[in-house]
Order: C-alpha cells, then sequence, then structure tokens
C-alpha cells in the first residue's frame, strides 16, 4: 500500500487541480453571463475581479498539478470556492428543476472545496 501513496497523491493533485484549471478556462470562455450575474449581485469593478478570481483558479490549479505550493494553492482556493459557490449557485432563490440543478452544483463544488481541504492534512 505505500508503493501507491506516491501515485494516489500525484493523481489526487491532477485530479484536483485539473478542475480548478479547465473551469478557470470556461469563465474565460463564458465571460459576458458572468460579469452580467456578478454586476446583478453588485460585486464592485465585476471585470477585474472576474479576471484576478480566472488567474487564481488557474494559478493555484496548475500549482496544485505541479506538486509546487500545494499547500497554500489549495488553502488560497478553499474560500475562493465557498465564496463563488454562494454567489453563483443560490439554490435557496429557486424552486423546481432550476433548484435542484443549483444545489446539485452547490454541493459539487462544495466538495471539490473539500478534496482541496484534505490536501492540507496530506504529507
Amino acid at each position: 500500500m505505500d508503493s501507491l501513496l506516491p501515485l494516489l497523491q500525484m493523481l489526487s493533485h491532477l485530479l484536483i487541480g485539473s478542475f480548478f484549471v479547465f473551469f478557470g478556462f470556461w469563465n474565460i470562455y463564458h465571460w459576458s453571463p458572468i460579469v452580467q450575474v456578478m454586476i446583478q449581485t453588485r460585486i464592485p469593478m465585476p471585470w477585474l475581479m472576474l479576471a484576478i478570481g480566472i488567474a487564481w483558479q488557474v494559478v493555484a490549479g496548475f500549482l496544485i498539478i505541479l506538486g509546487i505550493f500545494v499547500k497554500l494553492a489549495a488553502l488560497s482556493l478553499i474560500p475562493f470556492t465557498i465564496i463563488a459557490v454562494f454567489m453563483f449557485h443560490p439554490f435557496w432563490k429557486h424552486r423546481g428543476e432550476q433548484r435542484v440543478l443549483y444545489l446539485t452544483i452547490f454541493v459539487t463544488n462544495l466538495t471539490i472545496a473539500l478534496g482541496a481541504l484534505l490536501l492540507l492534512i496530506n504529507r
């Protein structure tokens, strides 16, 4: 089992880091609708905040993938993810299928935050 530990650690870094890198690029592709949501939720300077958020996701994700400053990158992504999930997926404001969709995305993102949290207890 000890011989599997480095492989599992590398795989966890790859999967968690790739999630953040992927969604950083996803957010670039969906720039306009995201900015509109940010304007509606009264986020100051939404274009700048989105650019900072995307850079944060991509850089921290790559750091995790590459195994560089993993704990710092993971620690920085946990509050980022929690804030973003409450801002972009307010399931409590919706009914029916919309509520189910938002709740599913909400829980999925919190699970990713848990994955980043687990990187903090890793050796």
